[in-house]
């Protein structure tokens, strides 16, 4: 097989030899420059290049292992390889010195030809490494690095399709990867497959940025895409012999206990979602301490990933009910990514702490509640920085809503929300604009039920909420929000015109 660069960058060619476990040899090369990167069942063992300072010998006498005087009775022909067996066999270096310097220069490699935007390729997959030998690589990290670091419109023009669905990667595991703020953000509004135009949208970054996170996070194997550019053919599909044509039998189980199960099932999720519902913070949400550390917070985001995964209820996919384990489940994740991600949860921590003190100096003066306005207020007058950008991006997303600009709205109202996650106005227009995006509604519920969870009394998010329920035809959702709206304050005339509405609906329907 034989390709351009331009057409199958190297990263995507890796990421396409790994995922069916080819073996054998990708040979590129861009003028005189030449690089070999050999692979073992879908594994990459070795790579090298013919760029001086990517030989071994460089290696070598930089890191002063080996002089170049001791160097220079050996062969100036000798391969990478041939030369580490030849300094060890000469006693001049260990093997172990020798293999973590291969590993080095194998890491180097790969990040120069990862690079290369034009040039040709050609694989081989009878072409073999000669060695018994297979180097270290951290292939998923220097591919998503190499998603960072290639140009911006060369990447975005990977992603032809803005209606291309993208999903998060079963089993993905995002502690330990040192993933950037904005890939844990992106990462944590991804719970439920989304098309490239609206998670991009979700993001709050420009196109071209969006496009760079995603497509290194797909490279890496974070996330998965809907249309990848191939550069070899499909396999066949296995026969009824090789996939197995007789399923083993599966053990029969009584009626009745199935059916307890089942009961106890719905019944501890109906728990879950109430929990969910009451939480205001991301401590809450993940159900631990805020002295918990980064394992235990992993071990519990995989217990309720386990138990309440929107994917295990997929036969309830398109209800009312699954709707409403995907907009919890959504607050999970964004808790998770948030808290095990050291930076993030440092900031995160240090805004629920000046949220607290601001409304305890708040409600002492004023004797009480306190309505949204006055905490918008401090947040774009506080001499914090974080405050007066949050302020500063929510002014900006909130015209932006108003004058029907959607994308900008959420990228602003976004930013808001995430500077500052215990303002309930945030977090309520962040909501609202979500609303507008008929994929982005599960998510839309999530920030006003916090809004509502954050100002219990303020009546304008409850209305809010009522019309995100009207608008996904949640009636008897929508009618008990209003309710608690005028319980609070009976002179609310947008929820009572709201209410008299949905109440006609239904008599009408």
């Amino acid at each position: 097989m034989k390709g351009t660069l331009s057409e199958q960058p190297l990263a995507e060619l890796i990421r396409e030899i790994s995922s069916r476990n080819f073996s054998g040899t990708l040979r590129l090369e861009r003028d005189r420059a030449q690089a070999a990167v050999y692979f073992e069942n879908g594994q990459v063992i070795f790579a090298a290049s013919n760029l001086r300072s990517l030989r071994l010998k460089e290696y070598l006498e930089k890191r002063a292992l080996v002089s170049e005087k001791e160097l220079t009775p050996l062969s100036r022909d000798l391969s990478d390889l041939d030369l580490a067996a030849a300094v060890c066999t000469s006693g001049l270096t260990t093997r172990e010195q020798v293999d973590q310097l291969l590993a080095v220069m194998v890491a180097d490699v790969l990040r120069v030809v990862l690079l290369w935007t034009n040039g040709s390729w050609d694989y081989n997959e009878r072409a073999r490494l000669g060695y018994p030998i297979e180097v270290p690589v951290d292939i998923n990290s220097l591919l998503r690095e190499a998603g960072h670091r290639l140009p911006l419109k060369f990447v975005s023009a990977r992603f032809r399709n803005p209606n291309e669905m993208i999903s998060r990667a079963i089993g993905s595991e995002t502690s330990g990867n040192n993933l950037l703020p904005n890939e844990s953000f992106l990462l944590s509004r991804l719970d439920t497959p989304t098309k490239l135009q609206e998670l991009v949208e979700l993001s709050g970054l420009r196109e071209l940025d969006a496009h760079r996170i995603i497509y290194g996070l797909a490279l890496s194997g974070m996330v998965t895409r809907e249309y990848w550019h191939h550069a070899f053919r499909a396999e066949k599909a296995p026969t009824g012999k090789e996939a197995g044509e007789v399923a083993p039998p599966r053990a029969k189980t009584r009626e009745a206990e199935a059916a307890a199960e089942a009961e106890k099932e719905i019944a501890e999720l109906e728990t879950f979602l109430a929990r969910l519902g009451d939480a205001v913070d991301y401590y809450e949400v993940i159900g631990l301490s805020p002295e918990a550390d980064a394992n235990e917070i992993k071990l519990a985001y995989y217990a309720l990933a386990r138990r309440y995964h929107p994917d295990r209820f997929h036969i309830q996919s398109g209800t009312p009910q699954h709707a409403r384990i995907s907009s919890a489940f959504a607050r999970v994740t964004q808790a998770y990514e948030t808290l095990t991600d050291p930076g993030a949860r440092s900031a995160y921590d240090a805004g629920l702490e000046r949220s607290r003190q601001f409304s305890g100096s708040r409600k002492s003066k004023a004797g009480g509640a306190v309505g949204p306005t006055e905490g918008f207020e401090f947040a774009v007058g506080s001499p914090d920085d974080e405050f007066q950008e949050a302020g500063q991006c929510f002014r900006e997303g909130l015209q932006a809503l108003q004058a029907g600009q959607l994308q900008l709205a959420v990228k602003q109202l976004a930013a808001a929300a995430r500077l500052s996650p215990r303002d309930a106005r945030y977090r309520a227009h962040y909501g609202r604009a979500l609303a507008a995006g008929e994929q982005t509604r599960r998510l839309a519920e999530s920030e006003l039920q916090a809004a509502v969870k954050l100002e219990p009394a303020a009546t304008m998010y409850r209305t809010m909420l009522a019309e995100l329920y009207f608008d996904l035809n949640f009636h008897r959702r929508a009618q008990t929000e209003l309710k608690r709206a005028l319980s609070i304050d009976p002179n609310d005339a947008k929820a009572r015109a709201l209410l008299r509405k949905i109440e006609k609906a239904g008599r009408t329907g």
